[in-house]
């Protein structure tokens, strides 16, 4: 909520992950597939190698069953990277706060749609805000950069902030 403190590291938004854990799962069977197809293949290989030694198979025969092999292979690493980048999204469900702040602008509820770019919620680090005063004109000469102010802001009743001119 808006004013709510957070530290570095706190889980601020919660995205759904249904999807997402579903496209984990289905990378991780497809490369388990891809994985026993490579094993299948490699045996296969491995049969007609020992065939074409004692030459009771073509050469042909040998050289298809390599291609597939090798075929198996690239397949098996295609479906571990799609694996990785699911379990990467799927880390994403989760937003934390990237430093000590406050939340400042909440701009989503639960079961808003989220998309990319959009804004969820804005932290701000009350340590380095920056302040902007009006000046009257009369006076503006006797202001310079690097000089010391104070400062009283509404709704925070006697209490006194101090900063420093910066343009």
């Amino acid at each position: 909520e808006n004013g709510d403190v957070v530290r570095r590291g706190d889980v601020l938004v919660r995205l759904d992950e249904t999807s997402i854990r579903d496209n984990v799962n289905s990378a991780d069977d497809a490369a388990r597939n891809a994985a026993l197809a490579l094993d299948q293949a490699e045996r296969n290989l491995q049969r007609l190698k020992t065939l074409r030694a004692s030459g009771m198979t073509s050469l042909q025969a040998l050289d298809e069953a390599e291609v597939r092999r090798n075929g198996a292979q690239s397949e098996l690493s295609a479906a571990k990277s799609r694996a990785a980048q699911a379990r990467q999204q799927l880390q994403r469900t989760q937003i934390r706060a990237p430093f000590d702040g406050v939340v400042s602008d909440r701009k989503v509820s639960a079961g808003d749609t989220a998309s990319i770019g959009k804004e969820l919620l804005k932290v701000i680090d009350p340590t380095s805000l920056r302040f902007e005063g009006r000046v009257s004109a009369d006076k503006i000469s006797a202001v310079k950069v690097g000089q010391a102010v104070s400062f009283r802001i509404n709704g925070y009743a006697g209490q006194d902030f101090r900063g420093k001119v910066t343009r």
